[in-house]
């Protein structure tokens, strides 16, 4: 239980870098997007997420938390963690990171916070949970 204590600031503070990094990449895109067509404003939600990219994006942050879980689980791996140490893990990390992602867009619409939380929250679950999987198939 202590090497959570360990692996859980390292997780935060990973996910939260590299959704950062996503996130600029989004922004790009939507950025590229306006140029190429106008600066036409959209108005229609799946026109928007196409603008942000933010399938691939998403898709490319879960892959990220993968590999990085992955690595984190295997160099901490002890034979006496369970899947409770597993779902602490994420469970932890994933409600630490979506308030820290709610916190900085504190001044941005309801909305945004939320959606911004969620896309967060889904791609952490999933490939967390897709790395301690493999992690124990691997040990």
């Amino acid at each position: 239980m202590e090497i959570l204590m360990t692996m859980i600031p390292a997780g935060v503070f990973l996910s939260i870098l590299s959704f950062t990094i996503f996130e600029i990449r989004a922004i790009k895109a939507n950025k590229n997007t306006a140029i190429v067509s106008g600066n036409i404003p959209v108005y229609d939600l799946n026109d928007k997420l196409k603008h942000y990219d933010t399938i691939n994006n998403t898709a490319l942050f879960g892959v990220t938390v993968f590999v990085f879980t992955l690595i984190l689980a295997i160099n901490f791996y002890n034979p006496s963690y369970g899947l409770i140490d597993a779902l602490l893990y994420i469970f932890i990390t994933t409600f630490t990171g979506s308030l820290v992602i709610f916190l900085i867009k504190i001044k941005r619409n309801l909305i945004i916070k939320v959606f911004a939380a969620f896309l967060y929250g889904s791609a952490h679950i999933a490939g967390a949970s897709l790395a301690f999987l493999a992690s124990y198939i691997i040990s």
